[in-house]
């Protein structure tokens, strides 16, 4: 990158903040992340800061993916929910996870920001969160009831998916001006219609 002067945008993820009772930003100094994934994205990060000055680089922070796409992936919780839903199985919560507070991040959003960050050059060596909103895992399940589906929910004793609670900020990240949605009730609808012939 550097010989070649090319200019990098850095997928890391929210991942890094782990469990958390307050509200997280990009200034969060006690970073926890648990696991293999979120480790690597944070030496990741700390290796481009140290870069700063050689090579062009934006990083941001992922929230969970939501929306249809050709590589989807269905141990995240809103695609495995709407999984479940479509062909009638229970729905696993980790009992104490009903309210906890996780970021997600619809592709729409994650592409449009990619799109914009080349045409307007926005290379600034900086890390952003990057979300589309924060939902509680009742959240997630309201939105699925929206669509006129009936849930089943079965509550377990241990934890499942990535259900560390911690809710992101995304201040820093709107004052690049960039337009994102404000909820991801379509990528919710869109995807139980790709998927209800299953059953």
């Amino acid at each position: 990158m550097y010989k070649k002067k090319i200019k990098l945008i850095h997928i890391s993820s929210t991942s890094v903040y782990g469990a958390q009772l307050d509200i997280v930003d990009e200034n969060c100094k006690l970073l926890k992340p648990q696991s293999p994934y979120a480790d690597v994205k944070l030496l990741e990060e700390k290796i481009l800061q140290k870069l700063k000055k050689k090579i062009s680089f934006i990083t941001f922070r992922f929230g969970t993916i939501t929306g249809i796409s050709k590589g989807m992936r269905f141990h995240t919780a809103v695609n495995k929910f709407c999984f479940n839903t479509i062909i009638r199985k229970e729905i696993p919560v980790w009992k104490n996870a009903i309210n906890q507070y996780r970021p997600y991040l619809s592709l729409d959003d994650a592409i449009k920001t990619i799109i914009t960050v080349i045409n307007k050059d926005l290379f600034n060596g900086e890390i952003y969160n990057l979300l589309t909103n924060n939902y509680t895992v009742n959240n997630i399940l309201s939105l699925i009831k929206n669509n006129k589906y009936k849930i089943k929910v079965s509550e377990t004793i241990s934890p499942i998916l990535n259900q560390n609670s911690y809710f992101v900020s995304r201040k820093k990240f709107d004052k690049l001006g960039i337009t994102i949605k404000k909820n991801i009730s379509n990528d919710i609808k869109n995807t139980l219609n790709l998927l209800k012939n299953l059953y």
